[in-house]
């Protein structure tokens, strides 16, 4: 399996909005450092603080730093090699920098794009399809936080669920998070894992999103072999990593 060129390319287009590319230099090779400027379509993270935001895509870091520290990040990063930007003392070192600024990283998450030739997935027969509507239906009685999750900046837009009578098996939602680009999320309930629903709600879900003519991708955290699991058993493979910044829990109780 592969990423097409054609989905790196979109994928990459939307970097260029979420990380104000149009204006970076390249310190290095592989290394671009832009100044931070939110761009209408950029995937606007709910709490995302635009201080500094690091993407890293196919082999190539795309770094987004406020005017205050452009200067440091120049001389910090110049030798940088991109696929291990993500290396702890990288991170830890990038943290303590921040701190002096009041903000923190918040987290490290890994993404997944749709690979090729990955096999259509029949319906079972019993799915139920949620359009914008019943979603928003569902906010005061929302179980499954992982498929929808309300985000004033992510809106959820799509989902895909299966019942038990009145018990929700599982669901896959999807929210729009930038105008080339829809992030999957998934959530199996306790007593019906193992049973290959999140993958078969995600594979249906992607195919939907692609049929659209929208880019799906799966992202979930370094540490959750499971998940990571479900994205390559649902035809997508790794392709970017990516880390934002919001201010300290200090800071935001004394504002």
């Amino acid at each position: 399996m592969k990423i097409t060129g054609q989905i790196l390319e979109t994928m990459k287009k939307q970097i260029y909005l979420d990380c104000n590319v149009y204006d970076a230099e390249e310190i290095s090779k592989g290394i671009f450092l832009s100044p931070s400027k939110i761009l209408e379509g950029s995937r606007i993270i709910n709490k995302m603080d635009p201080f500094f935001r690091v993407v890293i895509l196919m082999g190539n870091a795309y770094i987004m730093a406020d005017e205050s520290i452009l200067g440091g990040c120049n001389e910090l990063f110049k030798d940088s090699k991109p696929e291990w930007f993500f290396d702890f003392d990288n991170l830890r070192r990038i943290d303590y920098i921040l701190h002096e600024y009041k903000k923190e990283i918040v987290n490290t998450h890994i993404y997944f794009l749709p690979a090729e030739g990955s096999q259509i997935e029949e319906p079972w027969g019993d799915e139920i399809w949620l359009n914008e509507k019943d979603i928003e239906n569902m906010r005061e009685n929302n179980i499954c936080h992982r498929a929808l999750c309300y985000s004033p900046t992510q809106p959820d837009v799509i989902a895909v669920m299966l019942k038990d009578g009145e018990k929700i098996k599982g669901m896959a939602g999807a929210s729009l998070d930038g105008k080339y680009v829809h992030q999957i999320g998934i959530d199996v309930k306790e007593g019906y894992e193992g049973r290959g629903i999140a993958v078969h709600l995600v594979k249906l879900l992607k195919q939907r999103l692609l049929e659209q003519g929208t880019l799906p991708f799966y992202g979930t955290c370094e540490s959750h072999a499971v998940s990571q699991s479900v994205a390559v058993r649902s035809g997508f493979m790794p392709a970017f990593s990516e880390f934002f910044v919001s201010e300290t829990k200090d800071n935001i109780k004394n504002n």
